[in-house]
């Protein structure tokens, strides 16, 4: 008979008269590794933090480890026994692996402390995990594997029962991905369980014994291990499914071309990108989206190999003034980077007219044809007098509207669905197709595909600087990852 690990019965949370969750029901078994999937991401954060610590709730009771822990009678707000990894680091930068595993350690008392036997400890514990770590390296030396790794074994070490993984595969490279997969596959096997959160159902099929899909606060439905499949998924993603563009792929002329380019992370990557067309390139070792972009807008140079844009040399010149040559960028955390926070929705979405059109003063009735064009897709939004206040899908989407309204000749995603909930996931493509339809040539790198096969009419697998497979829009069903 399983053991459960953690249960919440009938949980709510009411916070200034909005119910972040919903009745909600919830349960975990030791030594199993549950996906949790969301299609909104309101309540999600309360959930990680209430697993995490017994903060007041409204009504309902948390059960971890087989006690009662929090309920709507009493919270201490004591912390249980949970370790979180994400693509944030918990680790001490300026310190070793063996410092941050013990040294830190909650209980940890010892005045004088013998380095060499530490060292043999944490080489002895790691080993005995099956995690290859060097212990005297530093943190900032540390892969963004190794860093998962030693984060997991600091957890276990210090008792956690329970790890949550905040969407591994946005920070992780894919053998990467892998290689952490397996290893929550091992430590599952010691009675540990993995909360496993994830962007895309497939990533978490692969990989999960049970999937919970998570919506506004509430549990629609748990997937068991028979029931992981698309077609049983295929009723609760419906509403978010977005249709292909009736033009797409009519565009023919390419725009982009790199020639052989080699930097410090490329070597010698070719691929030619076309007006209208949507490029995926699949950076297996995560490491190339860098080098791509400071090409792009001026950092650095070739160091062999040229760019052409429309069949012309791409000077550095011109890099250096990139949004004048017709290039724009959205780099991954572009809510973070993109906006004026303190400013309006119209004037970040026309902040780049004045270099299209040349003016440095632009007429009121381009204003007004604007705000009539946009008014209907942005709604409300298009008032708010400052963007910091408004959720975060529509940072995003005024962002996307932004760069169709600019019309640029490429525009150059970096992993734009490592953020949001699956719904704002299908508003990105959404807003994506309509800037391919203007003939915008998309070019998309990441290191999970997930559904950017959607909208992309190739796929370019890259490893080690170099592409070692390609597919076309008709040959996807054979990527299986």
């Amino acid at each position: 008979m399983r053991r459960e690990l953690l249960r919440m019965d009938h949980v709510s949370l009411i916070q200034n008269g909005e119910t972040l969750l919903d009745n909600l029901n919830f349960q975990m078994f030791a030594g199993e590794i549950m996906g949790l999937l969301t299609g909104r991401n309101k309540g999600y954060d309360q959930l990680i933090s209430l697993v995490r610590q017994n903060l007041p709730i409204s009504f309902g009771t948390v059960w971890y480890d087989g006690r009662v822990v929090n309920s709507y009678a009493y919270s201490d707000g004591s912390a249980n026994k949970v370790c979180v990894i994400e693509q944030v680091s918990h680790l001490v930068e300026g310190l070793s692996v063996v410092d941050n595993l013990f040294v830190l350690r909650k209980g940890f008392k010892k005045y004088f402390i013998n380095e060499r036997v530490l060292r043999e400890q944490a080489e002895s514990f790691l080993s005995e995990m099956g995690i290859g770590v060097n212990v005297r390296k530093r943190v900032p030396a540390l892969t963004n594997l190794e860093r998962c790794l030693v984060e997991l074994g600091k957890g276990l070490l210090s008792g956690c029962r329970l790890i949550i993984v905040d969407n591994p595969g946005n920070f992780l490279s894919h053998q990467e991905l892998v290689r952490f997969q397996e290893m929550l596959r091992t430590v599952r096997e010691g009675g540990i369980s993995v909360l496993y959160v994830a962007n895309h159902h497939q990533e978490l099929f692969r990989t999960v014994d049970r999937t919970t899909l998570f919506y506004d606060g509430r549990v629609l439905k748990v997937f068991e291990r028979d029931e992981m499949t698309d077609e049983k998924m295929a009723p609760y993603i419906t509403d978010w499914f977005v249709p292909r563009a009736e033009t797409e792929g009519e565009w023919e002329e390419g725009v982009l071309h790199f020639h052989s380019v080699y930097t410090k992370f490329l070597q010698g990557l070719r691929f030619v990108l076309h007006r209208g067309e949507c490029l995926t390139i699949l950076d297996m070792d995560n490491r190339i989206a860098g080098d791509i972009l400071a090409l792009m807008t001026g950092v650095c140079k070739c160091r062999q190999g040229r760019i052409t844009l429309e069949h012309r040399e791409y000077t550095f010149a011109q890099a250096e003034h990139y949004l004048e040559s017709g290039i724009a960028i959205i780099p991954k955390n572009c809510a973070e980077t993109l906006l004026f926070k303190e400013r309006s929705y119209m004037e970040n979405l026309t902040f780049l007219l004045d270099r299209k059109l040349g003016k440095s003063v632009i007429p009121s009735r381009i204003y007004k044809s604007i705000r009539n064009e946009y008014g209907p897709e942005a709604g409300a939004a298009i008032d708010e007098p400052m963007v910091g206040g408004l959720p975060l899908e529509e940072q995003i989407a005024l962002i996307y509207h932004r760069v169709r309204l600019f019309k640029p000749r490429v525009l150059i995603c970096v992993q734009p669905l490592a953020k949001g909930d699956m719904f704002v996931r299908m508003r990105i493509l959404a807003l994506l197709r309509g800037i391919l339809k203007t003939g915008t040539a998309v070019l998309i790198i990441t290191a999970n595909v997930s559904d950017t096969l959607d909208i992309s009419d190739r796929l370019m697998v890259v490893e080690g600087g170099a592409c070692v497979v390609s597919y076309e829009k008709n040959e996807f069903d054979q990527v299986d990852w």
